[in-house]
Parts: C-alpha cells; sequence; structure tokens
C-alpha cells in the first residue's frame, strides 16, 4: 500500500542510530545492491508471551519513471506454542535515497489485544503514523499524525507523540511533548475521525501493558 505525504506532518526530533532507545530503530534508506537493507526493533513483550518486532527493508523501487528508494514497513507477531509468526504488512513508502526511516513500538493494550507503534520518516516530506493493530481481528489502523495535531501545532514546532493507553471504551490517549515548549505537553484522546481533543479531566487511562494504571 502505498501512502500520500503531506507537507503539513508534524515533524519529530529523530537521534541517530546510536543513540536510540531500545525499543526504537532507524536506518537510512539504501540498497546493498544485492539485497535489501533492513533493520528490526527489540521483541516487545506482551501478555502470556506473546512478542512484536518490528521491521524495514529498503530497496531501489525499480521504476521506469523514477528512482526513488522503497521501504517496506512490517509488523510480526510471536505467540508462545505458536508454529510461525504472523507478519502483517503495514504500509509502504517511496521517497529521496538517504532518507531516514523510524520505526517504535509502543506496546500492547491493557488487554493484549492491540498493538500500538510510531513510525516516521523526516525531510523533504516529513510522515509520521500511527498503527493500531487488533490482534483478534487481524486489522490494521493508520493515523497520520500530523493531520490529526494540525489545528494544535505548527510544522515549525518541534514535537513527539506517544501513545500513553486507552480509555475504558478503547479510544486511544496519547501524550504530546515539545522540547520548545511550543506546544502543550498534555494528554490527548484520538476520536473515530483521527482527530485529537484534550483528555476530559478525571477520565481514566488503562495504560499499555506493563505500564502502572494511572487515573488522569
Amino acid at each position: 500500500m502505498s501512502v500520500a505525504r503531506n507537507v503539513w506532518m508534524l515533524p519529530l526530533i529523530l537521534l541517530t542510530a546510536a543513540l536510540l532507545p531500545a525499543q526504537e530503530a532507524s536506518m537510512q534508506c539504501v540498497d546493498t545492491g544485492t539485497t535489501t537493507a533492513a533493520v528490526e526493533t527489540q521483541p516487545l513483550r506482551g501478555p502470556d508471551g506473546v512478542t512484536a518486532v518490528l521491521k524495514v527493508t529498503s530497496s531501489d523501487d525499480y521504476s521506469k519513471n523514477s528512482h526513488l528508494c522503497s521501504a517496506e514497513y512490517k509488523l510480526v507477531i510471536r505467540s508462545a506454542g505458536a508454529d510461525a509468526p504472523v507478519t502483517v504488512d503495514l504500509t509502504m513508502t517511496d521517497g529521496d535515497w538517504g532518507r531516514n526511516l523510524s520505526l517504535r513500538p509502543e506496546g500492547f493494550s491493557h488487554d493484549g489485544k492491540r498493538v500500538f507503534g510510531i513510525l516516521s520518516e523526516p525531510g523533504k516530506y516529513p510522515w509520521t503514523t500511527l498503527f493500531d493493530y487488533d490482534t483478534a481481528a487481524s486489522k490494521v489502523q493508520l493515523v497520520d499524525i500530523g493531520k490529526s495535531f494540525a489545528h494544535i501545532v505548527t510544522p515549525a514546532c518541534p514535537t513527539t507523540v506517544n501513545v500513553i493507553g486507552t480509555t475504558e471504551a478503547g479510544a486511544i490517549v496519547l501524550n504530546l511533548n515539545s522540547t520548545k515548549g511550543c506546544a502543550p505537553a498534555t494528554h490527548w484522546l484520538l476520536n473515530a475521525n483521527h482527530l485529537v481533543r484534550p483528555l476530559p479531566r478525571g477520565m481514566a487511562i488503562l495504560r499499555l501493558y506493563g505500564s502502572p494504571a494511572t487515573v488522569n
């Protein structure tokens, strides 16, 4: 699946691969010439022995009319006792050679039935997407984070977004931070239309699996 780019995408502060936390992975979009370049995150542990790994591979897109670098993002889930892992095709992008490809698993939902993560590419056409994979329905939902926060921050405001949990009804709760103080560092509720609004005061947050339970 090809992803449309948007110049109003929310920019993220990206660190070099050596400085990335253990659960995040990053690489440049390149082609080795003999095999596809690839990187993956360390396994993210969920309930009952299940693990999730994010992978991205890059190569020439082999288009007759362009010479772009193609990136394919996948989620691999392994269940304890399963004969083989489940591989989920998340998305594919085309863009400039050498652009940074970043992937960060955020965690499993409190009940372990959903997996969340952030995929991003900075540069000329910055792109940031949140994925929400439903393990029971085998269905993935992609959310354009730039569009979701377009009415909150401007492209000139560098920010980071994290999934911190869900509401009891299943809506995703996000945390927004800015190193320059140009955006409010608050919790936001993502609705069905992929727009955000401040999390209502007093609304309970079901933290991601393994995180301390908290009430807002």
